[in-house]
């Protein structure tokens, strides 16, 4: 019985072993690098958000000062949605703008809130344009979102 316990106790260090075990990926000796975006660009922030412009309405933003974005240069963007905080990745190839899957904090944002709204938005944005110190976010919806320094 003895045996058997340390027979099972063997087998399950070895799968733990085996599964924390490091998988190398590509060929020996090559080093995968880490791309800057080219946030400078597009400028890195923060942009306030003013207003969406979509084919049939103009959303105004009641308060630009707590819906904010900025682009850092190891792709990676900072959120301010109201009263929720947030990063995910982003990418950029000439005016093509991706943004990916963000986290953000959870709290219950005041009556009146737009926090629903812009994040909706910054999920389909497809592209930019920057004329100064305002950003143009073009997203799949044929909409523009506008923000400012």
């Amino acid at each position: 019985m003895m045996q058997r316990r340390v027979w099972v106790w063997l087998a399950a260090v070895a799968v733990i072993a085996f599964g924390c075990a490091k998988k190398e990926s590509g060929t020996p000796g090559q080093h995968l690098s880490v791309t800057n975006a080219p946030a400078d660009s597009i400028g890195r922030g923060p942009w306030r958000w003013i207003a969406t412009l979509t084919p049939s309405a103009r959303i105004v933003c009641k308060n630009p000062d707590v819906y904010k974005i900025s682009f850092l240069p190891d792709s990676t963007l900072r959120l301010l949605i109201d009263c929720n905080r947030g990063s995910g990745p982003y990418h950029i190839a000439g005016h093509s703008l991706r943004i990916g899957a963000f986290a953000t904090t959870r709290m219950m944002c005041p009556p009146g809130s737009m926090d629903t709204t812009f994040a909706s938005q910054l999920r389909s944005v497809d592209g930019w344009h920057k004329d100064a110190d305002t950003l143009q976010l073009d997203t799949a919806g044929k909409s523009q979102m506008l923000l400012v320094k």
